[in-house]
């Protein structure tokens, strides 16, 4: 078989593998390739064995496995001096300590056999710097060790377990003392063993379930397999600065947010005002109310308005600095922000939407929210957090596309409105969840119903050359004459 490599500005080069083997058996013992690339990147021994390939029960006994282990063997007064120099090569297992100081004349230091086999496989420094200690080849030694099912980690193992060739289990999130997974269905067939594993492995761990279906009802919560542990899904939570409790059965809680959640908590500032239509049992509402922000909290879901509620008084949180409804998104819109934001014309005002899926459907509720009440002329705009998925090549396009086409205002381009596009976080392939920053103004929260509307201090009638009011309707957010097709 030949190999044919083109180089710039060269003719084709042709080599034989016999060739290839050559070069690189060479390279190879005179180390050009660990010094290139660092170690090079063979099969590890410190794997579990094969025979646990495809198992679906746990059987932990079936992980023992013997290796030899280099050692390196010194006296215990060296230890300060030599530790310093082999620490890149420990070895690190789970539940095991690679310096044996148990006699107090020799300390054993176990070294990584991936990384470290002979003494020329040490750095010439190293070499150079122990020998300087008189220590040198006769120091190194290799002992037999046998590696336990404690001593893998979690990567490891479901790594040896699960079938190859196919997406494996990639990520879990931690809520408390519950361990979230998702599992593809090629992966069912391991789903308790993958949750003992867990349930053994994670820090804290007393529950771990499965989801088994889509967030696509009303409330954003989903049904869920308990795949070992305890059955009490009611979990505790810290996050910026601020402690939450909820049902994790019953509400909406996504630990991966929790960067996005200081982000948006960190924008506000102390004395600010925010609108939060979707939420949930109070990510952004309570840290902000925490920090002295006056704000309105509202969710659809009963129990996460009772958790939300709940977190309020956990934090110590007044009712001057947080106010919690349980309404549709829509309605809170149409009541609440109309009713309240007069009164806080002058300071800096947000509103957070994180209902990715659905979000954008309620845009059009804030075209003409206030063309019957006079806007006071302080007012400036109102700062939107809109929460998009993008499911696509191009998710900056695409969630432009979805606010265009749901924020629809006669006679303005709505695109001079956004002023932001971030990215948050993939969800999975081809999916992604994105941040929309949009300033609601004049334009958007008045509008003009068609033509020029006169700013009153009192009166927020809209009067026509002919001294009558128009007459509209509104159609997907926008709003037209009566005859206006007509003309």
């Amino acid at each position: 078989m030949i190999l044919l490599l083109r180089r710039p500005y060269a003719s084709l080069v042709i080599i034989s593998w016999i060739d290839l083997y050559t070069v690189f058996h060479n390279f190879q013992r005179i180390g050009f390739f660990k010094n290139l690339f660092g170690q090079i990147n063979m099969k590890s021994i410190l794997i579990p064995p094969e025979k646990v390939y495809l198992m679906e029960e746990l059987d932990r006994s079936a992980f023992d496995k013997t290796v030899d282990v280099p050692t390196f063997n010194i006296e215990y007064s060296n230890i300060s001096k030599v530790l310093p120099l082999l620490k890149k090569y420990l070895l690190k297992l789970e539940h095991f300590k690679p310096v044996d100081s148990a006699c107090q004349s020799n300390v054993h230091i176990y070294l990584n056999p991936d990384l470290i086999k002979t003494w020329n496989d040490f750095p010439e420094t190293t070499r150079i710097e122990l020998e300087a200690l008189n220590l040198g080849e006769g120091n190194l030694d290799l002992k037999a060790l046998m590696l336990k099912y404690d001593n893998y980690s979690i990567d490891k193992i479901l790594n040896a377990v699960l079938p190859q060739n196919m997406e494996g289990m990639s990520s879990f999130t931690q809520i408390g003392h519950i361990v979230h997974i998702n599992l593809r269905e090629h992966l069912l067939p391991f789903k308790h063993l993958i949750g003992e594993v867990l349930y053994d492995k994670v820090p804290r761990c007393k529950s771990v379930v499965n989801k088994v279906n889509m967030i696509d009802n009303t409330y954003r919560n989903f049904q869920m397999e308990l795949l070992k542990g305890e059955n009490n899904m009611v979990t505790a939570v810290k996050e910026n600065n601020c402690k939450f409790e909820f049902d994790f059965s019953s509400v909406y809680w996504n630990s991966r947010l929790c960067t996005e959640h200081e982000r948006i908590v960190k924008t506000l500032k102390t004395g600010d005002v925010l609108f939060d239509a979707f939420s949930g049992v109070g990510p952004f509402a309570i840290p902000c109310a925490k920090k002295g922000c006056i704000v309105y909290a509202n969710d659809l879901n009963p129990e996460s308005y009772k958790w939300l509620m709940h977190n309020k008084k956990l934090n110590k949180i007044s009712d001057s600095n947080l106010k919690g409804y349980n309404l549709d998104g829509r309605e809170f819109i149409l009541k609440i922000v109309k009713e309240n934001l007069i009164n806080h014309s002058e300071k800096n005002t947000f509103v957070t939407m994180n209902l990715p899926a659905l979000a954008v459907e309620f845009l059009n509720t804030y075209v003409e929210l206030f063309r019957d009440i006079s806007l006071p002329k302080s007012f400036q705009y109102i700062t939107l957090f809109i929460y998009c998925f993008a499911k696509g090549d191009n998710p900056e396009k695409i969630v432009r596309e979805l606010i265009v086409n749901n924020l629809k205002v006669n006679s303005i381009d709505v695109t001079t409105k956004i002023k932001d596009i971030f990215h948050v976080r993939t969800v999975s392939s081809m999916k992604e969840m994105m941040r929309v920053t949009i300033h609601l103004d004049r334009d958007i929260l008045v509008g003009n119903c068609g033509i020029k509307r006169k700013e009153q201090d009192i009166s927020d009638t809209i009067i026509l050359d002919n001294g009558q009011e128009p007459q509209c309707f509104q159609s997907g957010g926008r709003k037209k004459f009566k005859d206006e097709d007509k003309s």
